[in-house]
């Protein structure tokens, strides 16, 4: 079943900007140009690549002054979990690091976006099922809409 929603192109190119974040927040890469060419393909018009070649070089001084600082007991980032609390433990962290930012916040809301995307079909699917022969469309759509908002709904008041 997951062969049919998430093609393995897709995995790999997860896999590598997954990989570049633990490599380059560990220690800066040399040959970081291999590298962004992945993150390039995986969000061309949302981040400045030139900020991030930048931004790459200095993030793993960054991480490593915060986990002293902050007496952090973590001897190397293995998670992405642990770049996000290290990011969280100073402000100032995601402004100076603001494409870097951006990348994690992007590569993280891939599984988000597709449980959305599928909860909302399955949705529709119940529902045509059940509704197919007695409504149009608008009236499909509407009673879409409530069903998917469901707990927005309960919350408001009618009197």
């Amino acid at each position: 079943m997951l062969q049919i929603r998430f093609s393995r192109t897709s995995f790999k190119l997860l896999y590598d900007v997954e990989k570049f974040f633990l490599d380059v927040s560990n220690d800066p890469l040399d040959e970081i140009h291999d590298r962004i060419q992945l993150i390039m393909e995986f969000c061309t018009r949302d981040i400045n690549v030139e900020k991030l070649k930048v931004q790459a070089h200095m993030i793993s001084d960054f991480f490593k002054s915060v986990i002293t600082t902050k007496q952090m007991k973590i001897k190397q980032i293995t998670k992405m979990s642990t770049i996000c609390e290290v990011l969280k433990s100073m402000d100032i962290g995601k402004q100076m690091f603001s494409e870097y930012h951006k990348l994690i916040k992007l590569y993280l809301i891939i599984p988000v976006t597709t449980a959305t995307a599928e909860r909302a079909f399955s949705t529709l699917n119940r529902l045509k099922s059940t509704f197919r022969a007695s409504m149009n469309q608008s009236r499909l759509n509407h009673c879409l809409l409530a069903h998917i908002y469901k707990e927005k709904l309960d919350v408001i008041d009618p009197n």
